[in-house]
């Protein structure tokens, strides 16, 4: 029987320069000098003001918490299809997920869907641009502008997307 080898990672000779680097220099998992050089790449790339890389996307989301001063008793709409951290990330901090479906165009929240699903304890909408497929982002951010509410974007699977 003749195997396959799946998922086997090619790694050169400069790879394990690098990875030796960043073991000795203190960094194997960020903020050393090979997170500034991709920021700053980024950030030229990108034409951002500042670009920060977290760990992972759900630490992103949890900064967006923070940075949203969102509280016990806050409520945020999220995606009902979505990866478990686009909820946890809220409601680790007391704020409630309210999930919306998605379109069937996009499998994307449903931006119709979304204005009902508002209250008065709402204080952001989530969108997460799912396997690189980019919400309908002009009525969700009129809808947001309207109500006064935060938008927060995962645009994890969609990096470089226009």
């Amino acid at each position: 029987m003749i195997g396959v080898d799946f998922n086997v990672p090619h790694i050169t000779e400069s790879d394990e320069a690098f990875l030796r680097d960043a073991i000795v220099g203190g960094h194997s998992s960020g903020n050393g000098v090979f997170t500034q050089r991709a920021e700053q790449w980024l950030q030229h790339f990108l034409g951002g003001s500042r670009i920060l890389l977290t760990t992972s996307c759900t630490h992103a989301l949890e900064m967006s918490a923070l940075l949203g001063h969102l509280k016990p008793g806050d409520e945020v709409i999220v995606p009902s299809f979505t990866f478990v951290s686009t909820a946890s990330a809220f409601a680790m901090f007391g704020a409630k997920p309210i999930f919306v479906d998605s379109s069937e165009g996009t499998m994307n929240i449903d931006p119709r869907l979304i204005e009902q699903a508002i209250t008065p304890k709402t204080r952001a909408i989530c969108v997460v641009h799912y396997g690189g497929v980019a919400c309908e982002m002009e009525p969700i951010l009129k809808l947001a502008e309207k109500q006064g509410l935060l938008v927060i974007e995962d645009n994890a699977h969609g990096l470089f997307a226009k």
